[in-house]
């Protein structure tokens, strides 16, 4: 999916009056999903010499055993919360922190002459600080509906384990395999979101509602606490997260 589409399904907003105006406090949480470019076409390596594995050890007699295809990454959920003044009745700014986390993993065994494990896990999570305006363009019968945009910093953490053993049986020799490791690897990257919010207020400090926003932000690496950055698929160049 190209873009992140981010549906806050639990939004809540408390009110409360300030000198400036009123402040509203925001909070929510929903299904999110981001694109992730390169991460996930390191996924589709990984597939494909799994499969290959699978498909060849299958008809071999002294070996026994598959492994599971990796899904793809990206979806998940995504919880935010901030605060928002507004300066006048229909504009507002402010200042929105959000929380996002998707994985994939799969482990198996081939049992040949020797045990020979394929161990993958990534996860991939975002901790993200933005700040931006809210215009209202409908107030009515406690109905809000408006357009928000903001610029932030995405922060990306990465967390993966590779483990990738041939068994000896196979009768070729596989190039470009995986690098073997577990890491941590870090990055971010600034970007900006725009997004349409509707809530309904059910008490002068209670309003809820939904949103739905679209984020567009790359960190072009991420790198280890030495420096080293990722390489997934070990073609010898760094992958980038697409965070849209």
């Amino acid at each position: 999916m190209k873009g992140l589409a981010t549906l806050l399904i639990a939004a809540c907003l408390v009110s409360v009056p300030t000198i400036a105006g009123p402040l509203e406090m925001l909070f929510g949480g929903g299904p999110s999903a981001t694109s992730l470019g390169d991460i996930n076409a390191s996924i589709t390596v990984f597939n494909t010499l799994i499969t290959e594995l699978n498909e060849t050890l299958a008809v071999h007699p002294d070996v026994t055993g598959s492994v599971g295809l990796l899904d793809p990454i990206g979806s998940g959920l995504s919880f935010h919360a901030g605060e928002r003044l507004w300066l006048t009745d229909w504009f507002g700014l402010g200042a929105t922190a959000e929380y996002f986390s998707s994985s994939t993993a799969t482990l198996g065994h081939y049992e040949g002459s020797e045990i020979s494990t394929i161990d993958v896990a990534l996860d991939i999570t975002t901790v993200s600080l933005a700040i931006g305006g809210c215009a209202m363009f409908l107030d009515a019968a406690g109905l809000r509906l408006g357009a928000e945009g903001a610029i932030g910093y995405y922060h990306v953490i990465t967390d993966h384990t590779v483990v990738f053993d041939i068994p000896s049986e196979y009768p070729d020799v596989i190039s470009g395999t995986p690098p073997e490791g577990d890491d941590r690897y870090t990055g971010g990257s600034f970007g900006f979101e725009v997004g349409l919010s509707l809530s309904y207020t059910v008490v002068p400090w209670l309003s809820i509602g939904s949103s739905v926003s679209y984020r567009a932000a790359t960190a072009s690496s991420v790198a280890d606490s030495a420096g080293s950055e990722l390489d997934l698929d070990g073609d010898g160049t760094s992958e980038s997260v697409d965070l849209d």
